[in-house]
């Protein structure tokens, strides 16, 4: 197949793909059940490996088609397109397929999702940077809460996020960091998070959730609050480090910084 633009590309098709005149020009039209359509793009936008960066890239993928696409009866319809999704002609290679079936039907759902291939910004997942991150270890839920800090798992069947945000909370901590920092930068253990969330708690105590590095108080509106949002903050600052679990030293450090 030759493109106008000079472009010319070999693919296979077994009847999902035809050939269509609309407005006196000529466009490809594929018909792919979902899971084959984000296994394609992953091929084409990414690889399907190593797994755990496949499997966020997929989560992704899926998210930004909920997000974009257009609805016609049953169907959803998404342009080829580096402003959209590039997908590939041919069939999905049985990596990809594997990797859109491990994470069949989840998305990530909250904010807008975007992808790059090596730019990283909040809210954009950068495939290089995933790759190295599960390089590194990490998990591909991991990878998406970097990429993705004010979202959550979810289900394309029912895309709400657990997160409920609290942003005049994160916005009061994030001025408050640097501050803090000269205090903090002292103390064994302390690791400033690069991305988190705050979120507001249904029901039960004030916690961190270290996984998603998401931070869950009541409210924001009393001095208690604010305690509870730094206590958490330091808990996760100290992630990975003895003090981090310490009570009466996350409690102690609490009060110091309010105080100061």
């Amino acid at each position: 197949m030759t493109f106008t633009n000079g472009n010319h590309i070999t693919f296979v098709s077994h009847g999902e793909t035809t050939l269509l005149s609309e407005k006196g020009k000529l466009k490809l039209q594929s018909h792919l059940d979902r899971e084959e359509y984000v296994a394609r793009v992953l091929d084409r936008e990414a690889k399907s490996t190593p797994p755990e960066a496949a499997k966020a890239m997929t989560v992704a993928i899926r998210t930004f088609l909920q997000q974009n696409a257009n609805r016609e009866g049953d169907c959803l319809t998404i342009p080829d397109s580096s402003a959209t999704q590039r997908v590939s002609a041919s069939p999905a290679t049985t990596g990809a397929r594997t990797m859109a079936a491990w994470t069949q039907d989840l998305i990530y759902a909250g904010d807008p999702v975007h992808y790059h291939g090596s730019r990283a910004t909040e809210g954009t997942l950068s495939w290089r940077q995933a790759m190295a991150q599960a390089g590194q270890g990490e998990r591909y839920d991991q990878i998406l809460a970097f990429a993705y800090p004010d979202n959550s798992l979810s289900r394309w069947g029912a895309p709400r996020s657990t997160c409920q945000l609290l942003p005049k909370a994160k916005a009061w901590l994030a001025k408050k960091m640097p501050q803090w920092r000269r205090i903090l930068q002292g103390e064994t253990g302390y690791n400033e998070p690069d991305v988190f969330a705050v979120c507001r708690l249904v029901s039960g105590f004030p916690y961190t959730d270290r996984q998603q590095k998401r931070l869950f108080i009541r409210n924001f509106f009393t001095l208690q609050d604010r305690l509870d949002l730094t206590h958490e903050y330091l808990h996760l600052a100290f992630d990975g480090y003895p003090t981090g679990l310490d009570e009466n030293y996350i409690e102690t450090l609490t009060r110091q910084l309010l105080m100061d």
